[in-house]
């Protein structure tokens, strides 16, 4: 007997239950389906909308009963049965196309353009869509004016009630507690009545006539547009931008050169640059099919696009990035960008340093990015120049420069920690007009060597390395100083501590909120502000425009910094250091310091220092090669303990890969270090 006879397997099962749901859904009356269609739960709307669909196509449904029941739904009081019924009035007039009955919808649109319910409102797009396409313009000349007067009355609405008076109804109150009140929200935030919705609807019938639409297109209609793309409400300038990406598709090339272009490309612009992530996504589609409908001319528009294109490329939101990114290819084509930037360059520095000078720190840290890849990737080496190098002349370089300094300055590390590679790229890009700042820049990257974020240590290591490659007197400098704060963990005190409230950079990346103790009052100056799409307020990274210690983030906010810290970062340096030329290092002296460095736990945080040095232990070796092996038996030791112990595994298992690159690379010589620190090769086993 087995149980897999007698039971239908749980696939078996779900495929038959599906089976029986679907042969339901077949047999439902055109009574039940629209049941569905006014039920509370969604799931259930959408269901009984996708089983009228597939009944209407395969004919079981006739188009008498289907249109009269839409209609007396769209008369109902729920709004869920509203919803219902232009659903269904829209799939109808799809697949029967009847005049009679778009003129029976249409005679109830108006009323429910600016019913209560959003979802209503936004309902009836696609009704107002389906009988554009069908009707064209009489369709917009009948309801264009009720959609244009909506959103001219609803751009400004009444001033909410002060908090100043809430504040006294609360404390007369008996209870305590104020009267029942629709709550206060800002206005960036919250729905805006029909305002959004109405333009929803402009758009749907704009997609709906097509090119024909065109002549309906004049500067009263961009006015408003314009007007709208200002709005404080975050919602609408969404919808508006997206309302402008169907303005270029539909009006014809000459109507868009002559009106719609120059009228338009300045709103293009400010909402590439929106703080919004949602809005510069809306902006980004429509600054798409403005290029494409430009065509041949588009470039007569890159002074005032182009760089706040390509500075969105490296913008924090993914979707906005990857979009930006694709619309750069599809610009530059195969013959690259660089040929682009350089024409118009001083425009695309202008979108660049005014990005590096704004007040959210993700457009400040994507500007870094920009102004590096024209170092690193445009402009060459004096050595291996590019073509494009001339265009960059000395006033356009300090220009970088100064921007790139102060980024390197900035409150939000994720920005510091990309201006301070960019200037090491402009360091080799252009070394005689960085030397006026090499003692400056000196100074920064051994501070940021001993920075609380791990990555900035690395990076600065990395970035003082890249320019003691091209400025040699910086050896005599460097090294002593590297000598000097690599055994600098020996001073740690035992209660050392890490800075764990930052988030990396990166997609998404939102600063953890600052915590307020229990009857401490939010700060003033950054509440009822408006917000970001990262949900933070506008002020947290202002650039040297606050006291230090203000602001309802952290991603500006530093612990102090730690001694252990210090010599990590020299242990970065000093790995970059013999990757670029070991030979102009004392090795004698300094890998005994780092032996000792390495072996030091008398401090709470010793494992992720050692855990740094087992990244870099296999590169060092390579590099190093058997000049390594005098020095192999004292940092063996530590990597052995390290191998063994069990309470980090991250460290463990970068101990085990040093392990493994030391035994293949040493073979014998590794046997025999091992021997000199009295280490079994066989307990290591660093398969």
């Amino acid at each position: 007997w087995e149980p897999s006879a007698t039971k239908p397997s749980a696939a078996k099962s779900k495929a038959s239950a599906m089976t029986l749901a679907a042969a339901g859904e077949e047999n439902q009356s055109v009574l039940e389906v629209f049941a569905g269609l006014t039920d509370f739960k969604s799931l259930t709307r959408e269901r009984s909308l996708g089983a009228l669909i597939q009944a209407m196509a395969a004919g079981r449904y006739g188009p008498q009963e289907v249109q009269q029941l839409a209609l007396e739904t769209m008369d109902s009081d729920a709004w869920e049965a509203k919803q219902g019924g232009l659903q269904a009035a829209a799939e109808a007039i799809k697949v029967w196309d009847q005049p009679d009955f778009r003129a029976h919808v249409l005679e109830k649109v108006p009323g429910l353009l600016l019913d209560p319910e959003y979802r209503v409102r936004k309902a009836v797009s696609a009704v107002l869509r389906e009988c554009c396409q069908r009707d064209g313009l009489p369709i917009y000349d009948k309801m264009g004016k009720i959609v244009l007067d909506d959103i001219r009355d609803k751009f400004k609405r009444p001033e909410e009630e002060p908090k100043e008076q809430r504040l006294q109804e609360l404390q007369g109150s008996a209870t305590g507690y104020p009267e029942a009140a629709a709550p206060v929200f800002l206005h960036d935030t919250e729905g805006w009545r029909s305002l959004e919705t109405s333009m929803g609807a402009l758009e749907a019938m704009m997609q709906g006539c097509g090119e024909a639409f065109t002549p309906r297109i004049d500067e009263a209609m961009l006015d408003l547009m314009q007007e709208c793309s200002r709005h404080t409400n975050r919602f609408v300038r969404e919808y508006t931008y997206f309302a402008l990406k169907n303005v270029y598709d539909v009006c014809d090339h000459d109507a868009f050169l002559a009106l719609v272009a120059p009228k338009t490309v300045k709103v293009l612009a400010n909402g590439i640059k929106d703080n919004w992530s949602q809005v510069r996504y809306a902006a980004s589609v429509a600054a798409r099919a403005f290029n494409d409908k430009a065509g041949d001319e588009k470039e007569k528009f890159y002074p005032q696009l182009l760089g706040l294109m390509c500075l969105n490329r490296h913008y924090v939101a993914e979707g906005v990035r990857l979009f930006s990114q694709d619309t750069w290819r599809r610009v530059c084509g195969p013959l690259g960008g660089a040929r682009l930037l350089v024409a118009h360059f001083d425009s695309v520095l202008d979108a660049y340093v005014d990005a590096a000078r704004a007040p959210n720190h993700a457009v400040r840290e994507a500007a870094s990015n920009c102004i590096s890849e024209l170092a690193a990737r445009v402009a060459g080496s004096p050595s291996a120049p590019t073509p494009f190098r001339e265009h960059f002349t000395s006033a356009r370089v300090q220009r970088m420069l100064k921007a790139l300094r102060d980024a390197f300055r900035d409150e939000s590390w994720p920005v510091r920690d990309v201006a301070s590679t960019a200037l090491g790229h402009f360091v080799q890009a252009f070394p005689e007009e960085c030397r006026g700042i090499l003692p400056e820049l000196l100074e920064l990257w051994f501070d940021q060597m001993a920075d609380n974020i791990p990555s900035l240590r690395r990076n600065g290591a990395a970035a003082l390395a890249s320019a003691m490659k091209v400025w040699p007197e910086l050896w005599s400098q460097v090294v002593p100083r590297m000598q000097k704060t690599l055994p600098e963990v020996m001073m740690q005190p035992e209660h050392s501590e890490i800075f764990t409230d930052y988030t990396p950079s990166g997609p998404f990346s939102v600063p953890k909120s600052k915590s307020t103790a229990v009857g401490e009052k939010s700060d003033p100056a950054f509440t009822d502000k408006v917000m970001y799409s990262c949900g933070s307020s506008a002020p947290k990274t202002f650039k040297q425009r606050r006291a230090r210690d203000s602001g309802c983030m952290n991603c500006n906010v530093e612990a102090p910094h730690q001694l252990w810290e210090a010599s990590e970062g020299m242990v970065h340096l000093l790995t970059e250091l013999i990757l670029l030329d070991p030979s102009r290092l004392p090795i004698d002296q300094l890998m005994p310091t780092l032996g000792e460095a390495y072996a030091c736990s008398q401090y709470r945080h010793h494992h992720l220092l050692k855990q740094r040095v087992c990244e870099r232990l296999p590169e060092l070796s390579k590099a190093l090669g058997k000049d390594l092996l005098p020095h192999m038996p004292q940092l063996l030791k530590t990597t052995a303990t390290c191998a063994q112990q069990a309470a980090h595994s991250a460290l463990k298992q970068e101990a085990l890969e040093v392990l493994r690159c030391w035994k293949g690379l040493y073979g014998e010589d590794f046997e025999a270090a091992c021997e000199a620190a009295k280490i079994d090769p066989k307990v290591l086993n660093p398969k």
